[in-house]
């Protein structure tokens, strides 16, 4: 299956919906995912059915697909509230017609358990509204690749997979990207594009132009067999014309490690 390129709404959190759709068609990708724009869910656990249906409408009519929504959900407050908000995030993602719910994962501690049960509790659930569950790294449970295998053998579902992102694995302990995926890349359903400065350091730049080895991250997962979803999530860019440039740009940068 081919490589999908797509962009999520993060770069574009300053400007509108409309802004992100045109922007992002313009530069010819083919799909998107969706964050926040101006700190609120584009689709959210509350967000009722008929307005994740209007949104996937018009995401349609500006000639891209749905891929990816990211999701959290609450830990503090009990296994039952847990499920019913990944159940609500799963119904409303599903309604736009997306492919994947991307979660963050959890600080390491008491809720650690609780996170990884209430994944794999909602994976049956996720397999019959079609969609599936994945998690990327961000720090907490999901450092390193051995981190992202033990989510994959502690859930063990088929519908629940891995979302990589290589400029977090740098970001959060500075550790190589490359290596890290070799450990899971098998398991790898999608994958954010982002790039780092190094350990703590930005990530908000233009794909290619940190310190991530996307050449090597694509040997990786090509030679896994990868097939899926590449949204980039960062880009830099402080004008709608400089993320929209930016845009542009980093699609011709994919194309050629893709292709």
């Amino acid at each position: 299956m081919a490589v999908q390129l797509g962009c999520f709404t993060r770069p574009w959190n300053d400007y509108t919906w409309e802004q992100f759709l045109a922007g992002t068609a313009d530069a010819g990708y083919d799909v998107v995912g969706t964050m926040r724009l101006s700190k609120e869910w584009v689709i959210g656990p509350e967000t009722p059915e008929d307005v994740a249906k209007q949104r996937r409408r018009e995401v349609e009519g500006a000639g891209l697909s749905p891929s990816t929504c990211l999701i959290s959900f609450p830990l503090d407050g009990g296994p039952e509230e847990a499920e019913q908000g990944l159940r609500d995030f799963i119904d409303s993602a599903a309604a736009f017609g997306a492919q994947y719910l991307l979660s963050c994962g959890t600080q390491r501690g008491p809720n650690a358990d609780l996170y990884y049960d209430t994944m794999a509790a909602c994976c049956d659930y996720a397999q019959e509204k079609g969609v599936m569950l994945t998690l990327k790294p961000h720090g907490g449970i999901t450092c390193t690749g051995a981190d992202l295998m033990y989510a994959v053998e502690r859930i063990d579902h088929e519908s629940f997979g891995l979302y990589y992102d290589p400029g977090n694995i740098m970001h959060y302990k500075g550790l190589d990207p490359v290596n890290e995926l070799r450990v899971c890349a098998e398991h790898v359903v999608a994958m954010c594009i982002k790039d780092s400065l190094g350990e703590l350091e930005g990530v908000n730049i233009l794909p290619g132009t940190g310190v991530v080895d996307f050449e090597g991250v694509f040997e990786v997962l090509l030679d896994a067999g990868f097939g899926g979803a590449c949204i980039v999530e960062c880009l830099g860019g402080e004008t709608l014309e400089e993320v929209n440039a930016a845009a542009e740009q980093t699609r011709e940068f994919l194309v050629d490690l893709t292709s």
